[in-house]
């Protein structure tokens, strides 16, 4: 059972979603908490939209350190602050009606593997909401979507060391990846496998 540690920068609880996956173990834990856990623990850490990135820079040795010795960080979001030495800011797609808005698969992967770009550009009919622009993914990194015309990257991943860096320039990656099978959670299954060493 791979354990997954939850960033949490809100108020409430992690994602209910979370308790369909059970073959997963998700520890939940408020951000500033994190100097106080033991990252090696953990397959993978997972940073929302609601991140303190300006927290995070304060951690970026120690997170440097966790990924480049095997875990995984998957952080969804705009990059206003590079915490990482592979980060850098946001930058807005051109907004020219529907197909700017569009998401494309761009590289075979068992990440995404089922998905289309329907499932990724639309959320109740409407277009828009899965990623608006980029955080430009450093030369190496292999870029699994991209929006609009100019497909600028929206997700993509990066391996450095023994680890791997997940970046999504969105709000919610896992409520479209959700919606896109939600009888099973498929797609959340094969998301959460990968990174737990099944894939």
């Amino acid at each position: 059972m791979a354990r997954f540690l939850w960033l949490m920068n809100t108020a409430g609880g992690p994602p209910p979603f979370l308790g369909e996956l059970s073959e997963h173990r998700f520890d939940a834990i408020p951000q500033y908490d994190l100097a106080r856990a033991d990252l090696a623990a953990y397959a993978a850490i997972v940073a929302g939209m609601h991140t303190d990135q300006r927290h995070l820079c304060e951690e970026s040795a120690r997170l440097k350190g966790y990924i480049e010795d095997g875990g995984a960080l998957v952080f969804s979001g705009h990059v206003a602050h590079p915490f990482l030495p592979w980060l850098r800011p946001f930058r807005p797609a051109p907004q020219k009606g529907l197909e700017s808005l569009r998401i494309h698969l761009e590289a075979a992967h068992p990440l995404t593997e089922g998905l289309n770009s329907d499932h990724l550009t639309f959320q109740r009919g409407v277009a828009g909401f899965y990623g608006r622009g980029s955080n430009p993914p450093p030369e190496d990194a292999l870029v699994l979507t991209s929006v609009g015309d100019e497909r600028m990257p929206v997700d993509w991943l990066a391996k450095r060391g023994k680890g791997r860096l997940l970046v999504h320039c969105g709000n919610d990656l896992f409520a479209h990846w959700r919606r896109a099978e939600p009888a099973s959670n498929r797609f959340l299954h094969q998301f959460f496998g990968f990174f737990g060493g099944k894939a």
